[in-house]
């Protein structure tokens, strides 16, 4: 791999690691650890002090948020934390198509799904490599609600 290549790889990772939000939702790019996210000055202090008090007991932060959310399970405190949170993950996949002449294509599919959908259906799939996740938000009125 030369020096472009090691270059364009870099620019392609930091591409994935974003925080957005909008009137409802906290957005996380999929290449973002944990300590990044506590790190970043646009994360509300609420979801800081989620990571500091829940998360941190289940996992090291230097681990990227959608590698944890890929491992958790239903026993894990953390379940229950993202499901009062209300977790979105955006998960796309491809699946493959003919096109009129009998040409197989692949079709990218994208998909929002609710955190207990997500680990019911996609989890596997995100840990098999069939299914790759996007990004990842978070309700801010369940935020806001959360007791910590």
């Amino acid at each position: 791999m030369g020096l472009s290549d090691e270059l364009m790889k870099t620019e392609q990772v930091q591409d994935f690691k974003y925080i957005m939000q909008d009137t409802g939702n906290l957005y996380f790019g999929k290449e973002l650890t944990y300590q990044e996210i506590y790190n970043n000055d646009e994360v509300p202090f609420k979801f800081k002090a989620v990571i500091n008090t829940y998360i941190q007991k289940d996992t090291d932060l230097g681990v990227k948020m959608v590698d944890h959310i890929a491992s958790i399970t239903k026993e894990d405190f953390c379940y229950l934390v993202y499901e009062q949170l209300k977790l979105q993950v955006r998960v796309y996949y491809g699946v493959p198509k003919k096109n009129l002449f009998g040409k197989e294509k692949t079709k990218w599919i994208h998909t929002t799904c609710k955190w207990k959908d997500f680990v019911e259906n996609y989890q596997d799939k995100v840990r098999n490599g069939d299914v790759m996740i996007e990004d990842v938000s978070v309700s801010k009125f369940a935020l806001m609600v959360f007791s910590v």
